[in-house]
């Protein structure tokens, strides 16, 4: 085992997330946890590489390379403060003078989010390294010459050791996990030689991060349950948020829009002259439907002021999908700007990354478990009944889309969820829909809770029968 200590001096980081979004000029949560891959890069600037080393080898630095993710101990609640952009001196010289400096010039600076969590202190556990007494001595002394994390006003205390003392760290983890909904950069073989490129390139003065190889990992956060069923055959979900909410009689039409954005930027950026997967557009597509990627929008229902307007939208991805797929996707999202809805304004789309209001743009607010769980949008029926569909229908849409059965439904021509948007039925089918079945509002019971997200019935590609997870007390 090998764990590395963390103590912010200041009780706060600032580092920016992973995406870099601040550049763009989109909000940025800031880094938090830090990732792995920062603190190894810190260890890495702590004595160099190569010919830098002083009084290391540097060979110690490969065990990172071969190791599996790190268990990250650190708190779950932290206070994020976006800072404004402020102009320092520059150093580099120039005509004039600039805050009492002669030959100096200003530049502005984007110093992003600083983050401060509950408890200044961290540990990375890697449970799979077993260093030697000098790779232990050499990581030693590479971590005392740690001054910071992120930003130089950050400052550290970093120690290693052989063992976990859980009085040195928080209780809450984040355990490394496929499934997880947080991912965070990690070493990977060949991490030091990419460092030492970036270096390189940057006394050049011709770096940029983006052109440099990352890896990622997926992180459970602390308290997000083990995935259900239905996540299993979905495994990656991606959540964004919208700047301005919209009207929730938009939801097919929002849905619609967000597919064929991310259609066309992924055919723009990332296949090229290739072909977008089948079961991203579903033309082609050989099997079931339910191989076929869900396009959702989030609206906010199930309390007393709700009003069923949408604050975000969620796209869903099929089991089996190939990690290029998903990334692909990813890349895409992460280009998408703005939405042009048709009938209503345009909005900004960012990236979900941890926020936790809007409470209906928040994954949280979708895969809780729950035992009562009701349509915040309408189910759209997979079969004609006379006198409406039974229970075991319902059963077996609930299986269909990778449920357990249900002990108990009901079905309702109007919304049960307090703010859940009354749609008409051209709001439900697209225009160019063959056959239409009946629709309607429902609510089923589990023997045990479940957790979500949890679409279900004939229209869930484009999230009609959407669901939400009420508690027991009633409340959404």
């Amino acid at each position: 085992m090998l764990t590395v200590n963390v103590t912010l001096l200041h009780g706060t980081i600032r580092a920016t997330s992973p995406d870099d979004l601040t550049v763009t000029g989109a909000p940025d949560p800031g880094d938090w946890p830090p990732s792995p891959a920062r603190l190894v890069a810190a260890l890495v600037a702590g004595d160099g590489t190569r010919e830098r080393c002083r009084v290391t080898t540097g060979a110690e630095l490969a065990l990172f390379e071969r190791a599996r993710p790190p268990r990250i101990h650190a708190s779950a609640r932290v206070l994020a403060s976006h800072l404004q952009g402020r102009y320092v001196v520059g150093n580099w010289l120039s005509s004039g003078a600039v805050q009492e400096y002669p030959a100096r010039m200003a530049v502005l600076v984007r110093p992003g989010t600083r983050v401060c969590p509950d408890d200044p202190r961290l540990a990375y556990v890697w449970e799979d390294l077993d260093p030697s007494e000098e790779e232990l001595r050499a990581l030693s002394a590479r971590a005392a010459r740690v001054g910071y994390l992120g930003c130089a006003d950050s400052p550290v205390q970093v120690t290693v050791s052989r063992r976990f003392d859980p009085s040195l760290a928080p209780e809450t983890v984040w355990e490394p996990d496929p499934d997880g909904d947080r991912d965070l950069p990690v070493p990977f073989p060949g991490f030091i030689e990419v460092l030492d490129r970036a270096f390189d390139e940057w006394a050049l003065r011709r770096a940029r991060r983006a052109w440099f190889r990352t890896e990622r990992a997926r992180y459970r956060a602390p308290g997000q349950p083990l995935r259900s069923r239905s996540e299993a055959a979905w495994p990656a979900t991606i959540w964004l948020r919208f700047e301005e909410s919209l009207p929730g009689r938009a939801a097919l039409r929002t849905a619609e829009a967000l597919k064929a954005a991310v259609l066309d930027l992924y055919q723009r950026y990332v296949a090229g002259t290739g072909e977008v997967p089948a079961l991203l557009h579903g033309h082609g597509l050989e099997g079931r439907g339910y191989q076929l990627a869900q396009w959702l929008t989030l609206p906010e229902v199930g309390h007393a002021y709700a009003r069923g307007r949408l604050h975000g939208a969620a796209i869903m991805l099929p089991r089996g999908v190939e990690r290029e797929v998903v990334e692909g996707v990813r890349h895409a999202v992460w280009r998408l700007r703005e939405l042009a809805i048709s009938g209503t304004r345009s909005v900004r789309v960012f990236a979900h990354t941890g926020e936790a209001r809007p409470w209906a743009a928040n994954p949280d607010r979708w895969r809780r478990p729950a035992r009562r769980w009701v349509a915040a949008l309408p189910v759209v029926h997979e079969r004609r009944r006379r006198h409406g569909p039974t229970l075991e229908d319902v059963a077996a849409w609930c299986e269909h889309a990778g449920f357990p059965r249900p002990v108990w439904a009901r079905c309702s021509p109007v919304p049960l969820l307090p703010g859940s948007p009354r749609l008409r039925p051209e709001e439900v089918f697209r225009a160019r829909e063959g056959t239409r079945r009946p629709y309607s509002y429902l609510e089923v019971v589990f023997a045990t809770p479940v957790a979500g997200p949890m679409v279900l019935g004939r229209a869930r590609q484009y999230g009609m029968g959407l669901m939400a997870p009420v508690r027991e007390d009633g409340r959404g």
